[in-house]
């Protein structure tokens, strides 16, 4: 297969190209950071820019996955002009191209950050998901895109599939992520600064859990549908905390005010992703937060001023 990944240079886009390449598909990153592997091809175009991003994707690709985004939460609230650009107009570009190139399918990255917005604690895909009960950015903006990609299906005949993510982690992950964030401090002497009394709590999905789910959705069982990949278990962030001083040792912890609008977790159910695809996650927190760490400390062993 020949598969374009829009926003492949990123976290879960090069975990992504990886799993592909060892499933013998031929693999083009588009983006504007070039990728860092080797066996990829790789196209430099801005997915906000459709004529950059028509050209690139003009290819006789067999499927499209849309990684380009803002994944960052505060960086959507503090610019939503750009989370909008990068998020939400990325995203009407691809689904228009790959309509105009007759592209067989586009793979979109959703987070079960939409999940904040249901009156439920245990949620499925079918749970109901009213956008007027966002109250934040990045939510809306997921939430948006999920709706314009049905739009782009009943209108023109788009074929998609939208993942929606647990909360990824693992080594090269975004640094304000808060495991990027408790392990970076630790290591550097700072206190870990808990929002809120620590109770809200994350299903984390090791990076490596994500791909994999990834490349099984290109089955012809995941076309037009959405399915949750969501991590094994419920942590909270005192025990993230807790999982830090595991590794590291004593470290101090700062409780400070809880932010706005931020996702406090949900049950959600990743068993529709087993029946369809035979996918459930295989890497432990324990394993996958090792890896990380140990990649974090490495890092800064060889980046003294790194903070």
């Amino acid at each position: 297969m020949n598969i374009a990944i829009v926003g492949g240079s990123g976290f879960i886009g090069s975990q992504t190209a990886i799993e592909l390449l060892a499933q013998n598909c031929d693999v083009t990153v588009i983006d504007l950071v070039p990728s860092n592997i080797s066996e990829t091809k790789y196209i430099h175009a801005d997915a906000s820019d459709y004529q950059e991003l028509s050209t690139a994707l003009d290819n006789d690709f067999d499927y499209v996955y849309m990684f380009a985004a803002i994944s960052d939460s505060s960086e959507n609230q503090n610019d939503p002009l750009l989370a909008i650009d990068s998020n939400i107009v990325a995203l009407v570009n691809v689904l228009q191209a790959v309509d105009q190139l007759k592209i067989n399918r586009v793979i979109f990255s959703s987070t079960v950050w939409v999940y904040s917005v249901a009156e439920e604690i245990n949620v499925t895909e079918e749970t109901p998901l009213p956008i007027t009960s966002s109250d934040h950015i990045y939510t809306t903006s997921k939430l948006t895109c999920e709706a314009l990609i049905r739009n782009f299906h009943e209108m023109r005949g788009v074929n998609y599939t939208i993942l929606r993510y647990g909360i990824a982690y693992g080594p090269n992950c975004h640094p304000d992520t808060i495991l990027s964030k408790f392990m970076t401090n630790a290591l550097v002497g700072d206190p870990l600064m808990i929002t809120g009394n620590g109770s809200i709590y994350r299903n984390f999905l090791n990076v490596h859990d994500h791909a994999r789910g990834n490349v099984l959705a290109l089955s012809l069982k995941a076309e037009n549908e959405i399915i949750n990949l969501e991590g094994p278990e419920k942590i909270t962030l005192a025990r993230v905390a807790d999982r830090v001083r595991d590794l590291h040792g004593d470290v101090d912890i700062v409780y400070t005010d809880p932010r706005g609008g931020d996702y406090k977790g949900k049950a959600v159910s990743s068993e529709k992703a087993w029946q369809l695809l035979g996918w459930k996650p295989t890497v432990s927190f324990n394993t996958g937060t090792e890896k990380m760490y140990e990649h974090i400390k490495e890092n800064i062993s060889n980046s003294p001023t790194c903070r």
